[in-house]
């Protein structure tokens, strides 16, 4: 193998590496981590081009993450088994992630857990994209396993003066916590937990 052989075949080790750690191997999603980077990105740009420290734009000051579980997620696990389990995650992952918008981010948080960052959208703009995630997720229907039945709960959260990820995510998470106590199957925004 000559210089140039050696020279692209480790371009191509250090892209499938790179590859790795942005992308969960088992959905293709994105990480946390690299979900947390873009996030905290974003929302700095917002901030910074509103106290007039940037100049350029890139055309939103909305920013809202949907905070996405799958319910009784255990359960499908325990009765079906965990490769029915991965199943069950890489079709929804699927189906979240091609319900974005090109430019939108999602990622594999934990376990049955996602997170999108959309951007541009307002609080309203995301409860309406999470329920229609939501009634697709619902509708979801395995061939060999006619029983099977999944849902979601979701926590919708908007970007605030000051804002970063974590604050963010906090909300949406509380969101989510309210989506699974009052029923599971729902997206909560919110502004609807602290009215």
């Amino acid at each position: 193998m000559d210089d140039k052989e050696k020279i692209k075949e480790l371009e191509k080790e250090i892209h499938e590496l790179e590859k790795d750690l942005i992308h969960d191997h088992l959905t293709s999603l994105k990480t946390r981590a690299f979900f947390e980077e873009e996030c905290n990105t974003y929302l700095s740009a917002i901030a910074n081009f509103e106290a007039g420290k940037r100049k350029e734009w890139f055309g939103f000051k909305h920013l809202s993450v949907l905070f996405i579980d799958i319910d009784h997620f255990k359960k499908i696990n325990d009765t079906y088994g965990h490769e029915v389990g991965d199943r069950v995650l890489k079709k929804v992952a699927e189906i979240v992630s091609g319900s974005l918008r090109e430019g939108d981010t999602v990622a594999r948080w934990g376990g049955e857990e996602m997170v999108a960052l959309l951007l541009g959208a307002n609080e309203l703009d995301a409860k309406e994209k999470a329920h229609n995630i939501r009634k697709k997720i619902e509708s979801l229907r395995f061939n060999s396993l006619k029983d099977l039945k999944v849902t979601i709960s979701i926590g919708v959260a908007e970007n605030f003066p000051g804002a970063n990820c974590a604050g963010l995510l906090k909300n949406a998470d509380l969101a989510l916590y309210k989506a699974k106590n009052s029923g599971r199957n729902k997206a909560v925004a919110f502004s609807m937990i602290t009215e």
